[in-house]
């Protein structure tokens, strides 16, 4: 390949990477215009958390394309089975949008990280302030007892992990 045609090369490469790199420029040209909320559509199992998103005003949080963060996103099914199993009807919740914030909170570590970076105990800060512990067993990957049951899914800077329950954070009374 001659001198001039691998600079030219090089200057495409770094021009189209550094327009990236910009927010004025529209996010739909970059790498980034993946979005937690546009992941979660696409797999359509998460509705219910998406409605609730939007009961929490974190529904501009989620389509942001620059956010970094881990979400464990719970199933529409493991949403209504931890409601059920803690007899708590899904009306009490959703009328109550501080609440929902605080659930919806609980489950976003502020970075992004793969399931390779959990060793066998750890605990993490979430959003919401209080810890949740994320364990790995020979049966799988849990967050405070629930599986994680789909992995790494990338949204832009963040990670999903898709869980099959709903995370409450300690000290809340429904």
């Amino acid at each position: 390949m001659g001198y001039k045609l691998r600079y030219f090369i090089l200057f495409l490469v770094v021009t189209a990477s550094s327009v990236c790199a910009f927010p004025p420029f529209h996010a739909s040209r970059c790498a980034y215009s993946n979005t937690i909320a546009a992941e979660l559509k696409k797999m359509k199992d998460f509705t219910t958390l998406l409605t609730l998103a939007k009961i929490a005003n974190l529904t501009s949080t989620l389509e942001n394309p620059y956010l970094a963060v881990t979400l464990f996103a719970p199933t529409n099914e493991g949403i209504a089975s931890t409601l059920k199993a803690l007899n708590i009807p899904e009306s009490a919740v959703v009328q109550n949008s501080a609440l929902v914030k605080k659930i919806i909170e609980y489950h976003i570590l502020p970075e992004p990280l793969v399931t390779s970076e959990f060793s066998d105990f750890n605990t993490y800060k979430t959003l919401e302030g209080s810890d949740v512990t994320v364990t790995r067993t020979s049966t799988g990957i849990f967050v405070n007892g629930v599986e994680i049951i789909k992995k790494n899914i990338m949204a832009g800077e963040s990670i999903i992990q898709v869980i099959d329950g709903l995370l409450i954070p300690p000290n809340i009374v429904v």
